[in-house]
């Protein structure tokens, strides 16, 4: 029992580290950076990753999609080939892994506070690194985050991707709710039938009424993804890379429960399609071809009546909700297409 009170101990206290940028000879590129780091926004410390092998190439910012979002896994294993064009900062959102300790006061944990804290490190990011513009990829709930970002600060950004792209929570969960339901009902699955029968359709006052929709996602919506680099379990599979401490693996998972159940509720009076008519940059959008059809249809919508400088949807064969990572050679090639067609 000591012994393995003791590993775990250990375990726990292991220091996260980010190995340096090689080149393709496996020494550290001369020039690179590669470190973790903490920034502070307001009364907060957030977590983050940078790379890259040219510490002058342009800078990306990477938000996470949940709610205390935590991707530097997902990162590190599927998309290190941007750090040869880029300078690669993957963002903890507030009360995830690296900035679990950014949780309280709940009561702060707003749209409008994330979106104070993603200027707060864009900001950070163009003082460091000597840039007037930066560009920004975001994913799922972070792109709802990010857009509201680009809606106020514009001037901040060279261009935007948006990656499974929300654009009305309420709107997107109902269609969901009721494809699941449907689906539950065809496949003979009765008691989830009840549950969600018995939950009523959504917006729900806590985040975990929304957890049966969730955790029977994958199978609702199920597609082949053998041909994928990530697969059904999506950042977990990620988790066990040396960025991670034990401490924070743990944080990474549990933060995005109770920060969904503060935040997501607080989000559903968002809707793009009425409040966000033009953005002032290049915006790229990212679909895997099996997402789930309510978000996709959203998206639609909302490209139709958006006006920017430049605005397209890309649609990736055999991904879902996170293509980026499903098929990392696909979005780096799309980066660097966004990278040429934008780079001023």
């Amino acid at each position: 029992m000591a012994v393995g009170v003791v590993l775990v101990a250990v375990g726990v206290a292991r220091p996260a580290r980010t190995e340096p940028v090689v080149g393709s000879d496996g020494r550290a590129v001369a020039g690179g950076i590669a470190e973790l780091t903490s920034v502070r926004v307001g009364d907060h410390d957030f977590g983050l990753m940078i790379r890259g092998v040219d510490a002058g190439a342009p800078v990306l910012l990477y938000v996470p999609g949940a709610p205390a979002g935590s991707e530097i896994g997902a990162m590190r294993r599927h998309l290190p080939e941007l750090e040869r064009h880029f300078v690669v900062a993957t963002w903890e959102r507030r009360g995830g892994g690296k900035s679990f300790g950014a949780f309280e006061p709940r009561a702060t944990f707003t749209a409008e506070d994330e979106v104070r804290s993603t200027i707060g490190v864009t900001e950070y990011l163009r003082k460091r690194f000597g840039r007037e513009r930066i560009y920004l990829v975001a994913h799922s709930g972070g792109s709802m985050v990010s857009v509201l970002t680009l809606q106020r600060r514009p001037e901040l950004f060279q261009a935007y991707i948006g990656v499974g792209q929300a654009v009305d929570l309420a709107a997107a969960d109902l269609s969901q709710y009721q494809d699941t339901l449907a689906w539950a009902r065809r496949t003979g699955r009765t008691a989830l039938a009840e549950q969600l029968t018995g939950l009523g359709p959504p917006p729900y006052a806590d985040g975990y009424s929304y957890e049966p929709m969730l955790v029977n996602e994958n199978q609702a919506f199920a597609y082949d993804r053998s041909r994928n680099s990530e697969g059904v379990s999506g950042f977990a599979e990620s988790l066990g890379v040396p960025e991670y401490s034990l401490l924070d693996q743990a944080h990474a998972i549990g933060g995005v429960v109770d920060a969904y159940d503060a935040l997501y509720p607080r989000m559903q009076d968002i809707d793009f399609r009425a409040q966000v008519p033009r953005l002032q940059v290049p915006v790229y959008f990212v679909n895997g071809a099996h997402e789930v059809p309510g978000r996709v249809r959203l998206l639609a919508e909302w490209n139709a009546v958006l006006q920017a400088p430049h605005k397209e949807i890309v649609t990736f064969g055999t991904s879902g909700h996170r293509p980026q990572f499903e098929q990392p050679a696909e979005f780096v090639e799309l980066v660097k297409r966004v990278l040429a067609e934008t780079r001023g």
